[in-house]
């Protein structure tokens, strides 16, 4: 068994990685509170349907709507903390610089997903927007579900880049050792 591949610091010491991080958090905190209303409504319309015969209406919806937004809400916070799962089986062999450059480059392309990601919901909400589009049961407007997650993409990848960032600062840091 290969030790850890020791991870730089989450965030960076600067003002900028400092803000990055707090609005990171401040959002998970906001996805979490999400969470907790949709667990609240959810034991509500059981408790409703099972004593009352009067479930919540449209809490199928409203769980779909929910869970989607908290997901990616909770996203960039986890990316900041490095909290994703990596597969480290095929790269145990190889030495903490290739390991750096592996890393900064899986960040990279996460990076750009979240990006398109976040196109794409702008493209998605303007054009449910436009459609008028409504849920069935409580005809809620769609394109409502799409707003958090756009900024919720961007700050992903925005933390996506700055692991980018933190992978490849000590690789620097090992060339002015050597030379």
């Amino acid at each position: 068994m290969s030790e850890p591949l020791p991870r730089p610091d989450a965030v960076a010491s600067s003002a900028w990685g400092k803000a990055l991080e707090q609005a990171c958090a401040f959002l998970a905190v906001l996805g979490g509170l999400l969470f907790l209303c949709e667990a609240l409504m959810s034991v509500a319309s059981v408790l409703g349907r099972i004593f009352l015969s009067t479930p919540i209406s449209g809490d199928y919806e409203l769980v779909q709507l929910m869970s989607a937004m908290g997901i990616a809400m909770c996203l960039p916070y986890c990316q900041i903390k490095r909290g994703h799962v990596f597969v480290d089986f095929f790269t145990l062999w190889a030495p903490a610089p290739v390991k750096r450059y592996m890393d900064a480059f899986a960040s990279l392309v996460l990076a750009g997903c979240a990006f398109l990601l976040a196109w794409r919901c702008w493209e998605g909400m303007v054009e449910m927007h436009e459609y008028g589009e409504t849920t069935m049961v409580i005809s809620m407007p769609v394109w409502w579900g799409y707003v958090p997650l756009m900024p919720s993409f961007v700050l992903f990848g925005l933390a996506a880049l700055m692991a980018v960032v933190q992978d490849l600062r000590p690789l620097n840091n090992e060339r002015e050792v050597q030379a």
